[in-house]
């Protein structure tokens, strides 16, 4: 599992305080996750804190007990939607406005002169990868449920 974390952008540790919270049939202390993966409690409470952040923990409280608890989301689509929903389609926006951005200096340049071979070409790329950006941030809403894509015509079939 921590290996899967990193894939996906997380640390190791999260990865492995994850699936020990999610394979633990009951909410487990911050002291014995340290304990059971061998880390530090500095290390785990940063894993922690980063796995709250995207839902993937929550915090349990025991009644009578000052104790606090942590368990994980046991619904591993939720986890999916609240990481690309909030880290892929930020990048995928932050990368439209790059390209647009880069697109419309080029376009501003063409309206004082006649732009180059060279600058045509990069100009087109720049479409070309601006468009292919939008359809991913498209696609990706299909994929996470907040919006309708027709992927045909995405993809530039009739």
């Amino acid at each position: 599992m921590g290996r899967m974390a990193e894939f996906w952008g997380f640390t190791r540790t999260q990865g492995r305080v994850f699936c020990l919270l999610f394979l633990s049939a009951r909410p487990v202390t911050q002291a014995e996750l340290a304990e059971a993966l061998d880390v530090s409690a500095a290390n785990v409470s940063m894993s922690l804190n980063g796995l709250m952040r995207w839902g993937a923990v929550h915090k349990v409280y025991e009644k009578g007990s000052r104790k606090v608890l942590y368990e994980a989301e046991p619904e591993l689509r939720k986890i999916i939607r609240s990481v690309l929903g909030g880290r892929e389609q930020q990048e995928l926006k932050d990368a439209v406005d790059a390209f647009a951005e880069a697109t419309d200096i080029v376009k501003a340049e063409r309206a004082t002169r006649p732009l180059t071979t060279e600058e045509e070409f990069v100009r087109d790329r720049l479409q070309h990868l601006e468009g292919v950006v939008r359809t991913s941030g498209r696609i990706l809403s299909l994929l996470l449920g907040d919006g309708r894509v027709d992927v045909k015509s995405e993809l530039g079939e009739r």
